[in-house]
């Protein structure tokens, strides 16, 4: 059996995966670090490998600055993954944002995406549960001079982290599709309607 260590660097792993081939997914339709220092401006896109955060940033300067991330935590009983999202951008309704977000969970907590034997009879709040509510699980850190931060925690069910570990591309789908996917989609919904 696997250490909670392990088990946090394991997840780590597949969120640095997730990362990576977002940022090679678009990579070509931004500057690049490497673009940047070879035409003397500032890159459009980078990312960003910490421990057990990983991010990655969009600017193009008087039009996007936003970075999402994803991390995992072994929190003090439970593993966690969190997904975040920093603006820069002004006139951003939070409010509206938020209550998409809430929206969107509590519409899909209840799907059972997979067709996997073994995931077949799970919704993703058999997997992945707000604790202790929703509310709580969705935070806002408003910073002066600095990004603001919104970030989504997500509490892995305990009874369910050996089974999610022996199908890493399950637990992949699971964190890209539910924790990252309608943080991204929403915040550019909102974005643009600023």
């Amino acid at each position: 059996m696997s250490s909670r260590e392990e088990k946090v660097e394991q997840i780590s792993q597949i969120v640095c995966q997730i990362i990576d081939q977002w940022y090679e997914r678009v990579k070509e339709s931004y500057v690049t670090e490497e673009d940047g220092r070879e035409l003397g401006i500032e890159p459009e896109v980078k990312r960003f490998h910490e421990s057990t955060n990983h991010r990655i940033k969009f600017l193009r300067v008087g039009e996007l600055d936003v970075t999402y991330g994803l991390g995992v935590d072994a929190g003090e009983e439970f593993l966690r993954i969190e997904s975040s999202v920093n603006n820069k951008s002004e006139g951003f309704d939070y409010e509206v944002f938020t209550n998409k977000l809430k929206s969107h969970y509590w519409r899909s907590q209840n799907e059972k995406p997979w067709t996997e034997p073994a995931f077949d009879r799970f919704t993703y709040q058999d997997l992945l549960v707000f604790e202790p509510v929703m509310g709580q699980s969705l935070t806002l850190d408003k910073r002066k001079d600095k990004a603001d931060i919104l970030r989504l925690s997500f509490q892995i069910n305990p009874s369910h982290e050996g089974l999610l570990l022996q199908h890493k591309d399950v637990l992949r789908d699971l964190i890209e599709g539910y924790c990252l996917a309608p943080l991204r989609r929403i915040y550019a919904e909102s974005y643009r309607e600023r």
